[in-house]
């Protein structure tokens, strides 16, 4: 790439489906970010290119899509960072595409565990499987679906309930985490009673809800997309099981669609008021921008275009240099962003060990508290 040329940073993100709101925020919160720095860093112009990686008509991310996305940030000689994905192992089809050219990817929220370190539900499942040469390219900004896992199942168990019953839907995320929920509960002394599969598309759920209720739990985790097939499904376990307490991942915390029973709910992000005064101060120009409240998932796309900012930067007369950036961005080292103070870890985590936990009730999230990962 010639000296002082122009560079590129591009964006996938699904801007369709169940995630679709928390993706425009993500979305306006690296345009920011990129505004606040005048588009330029290290004498160098930069410029955003953003990318949808869902189909029309899709409930989430698609693979054909993430894939030809992360191609074209590739194939894009002036691109220096991708930042994506948003979907828990969307990452997983991306990270081999970009790490082949030591592209810098970071991912505002997939949390799938393999991407950085071992699983604990798959332990034969490690990191270097999507990594060129053994190169990390890849940061993401939330903890693992192995901490999600751990951190719900721990907060059943706080609640009193020591039988629990797991369902999941037929995408990946349902899957995995169902999973790790699985693995984690032994730890907690929760006796898993069943783990059932709601596949989309079933016209009636009551069945299924019958069979988990033959089973006594005292309390039901749902780990699948918070879509209407959900709310049908949830509505049928609380016929079945009324009165029963019911858990959901952050996947259902992001849902828009309201309805079904309350559910007990955990994702990364905090209300706002929990954030410092830098975060507000973001999400308050946001609002202005929008005319309407942004959700603060935005601070993970401003934080997200920061880190590239700041790998370019780092990356001094080699800012043009996707290794040199790719590097420099994966040093380990403690970082002060609109999220709050965490270290940045060799295996491209972010030490960040909580999460906020809700009270979802139709669409409506209430705040309960935060809650550790044991």
């Amino acid at each position: 790439m010639p000296k002082g040329a122009a560079l590129t940073v591009y964006s996938s993100l699904p801007r369709a489906g169940v995630s679709a709101r928390v993706a425009d925020a993500i979305a306006a919160g690296e345009r920011l970010a990129l505004a606040d720095a005048h588009g330029r860093v290290a004498g160098r112009a930069v410029r955003l290119v953003e990318l949808d990686s869902a189909v029309p008509g899709g409930q989430a991310w698609d693979p054909a899509t993430v894939e030809a996305n992360a191609r074209r940030a590739v194939d894009d000689r002036t691109a220096i960072a991708y930042m994506g994905e948003l979907g828990l192992g969307a990452s997983a089809v991306s990270v081999p595409v970009t790490s082949g050219d030591n592209l810098l990817q970071v991912s505002p929220g997939d949390g799938l565990t393999t991407l950085t370190r071992a699983d604990p539900a798959e332990p034969e499942e490690l990191p270097a499987r999507y990594y060129h040469g053994g190169r990390r390219n890849f940061i993401r900004l939330v903890p693992t679906d192995a901490q999600q896992a751990a951190a719900i199942v721990a907060w059943v168990h706080a609640s009193g309930a020591n039988r629990l019953a797991i369902v999941r839907d037929d995408e990946l995320f349902g899957r995995e985490l169902a999973a790790e929920a699985a693995v984690a509960a032994p730890r907690e002394h929760v006796t898993v009673t069943t783990v059932q599969e709601a596949r989309h598309g079933v016209a009636d759920y009551s069945s299924l809800a019958r069979d988990v209720a033959l089973r006594s739990p005292e309390a039901v985790l749902y780990t699948g997309l918070g879509d209407p097939d959900a709310v049908r499904l949830l509505n049928a376990i609380g016929r079945a099981l009324p009165g029963a307490p019911v858990y959901g991942s952050s996947a259902l915390a992001t849902s828009p669609d309201g309805g079904g029973p309350p559910a007990d709910v955990l994702k990364p992000a905090a209300p706002p008021a929990l954030y410092g005064s830098w975060a507000r101060g973001v999400l308050r120009r946001l609002r202005v921008q929008s005319g309407s409240p942004v959700a603060p998932e935005a601070l993970y796309g401003y934080d997200a275009m920061q880190i590239v900012l700041d790998a370019i930067r780092a990356a001094g007369r080699h800012a043009g240099n996707r290794a040199a950036v790719a590097q420099a961005a994966l040093r380990p080292r403690t970082r002060r962003s609109v999220l709050g103070t965490y270290r940045v870890e060799l295996s491209g985590d972010a030490a960040v060990t909580r999460f906020a936990g809700y009270r979802r009730i139709g669409g409506t999230l209430t705040f309960l508290g935060m809650r550790p990962v044991p």
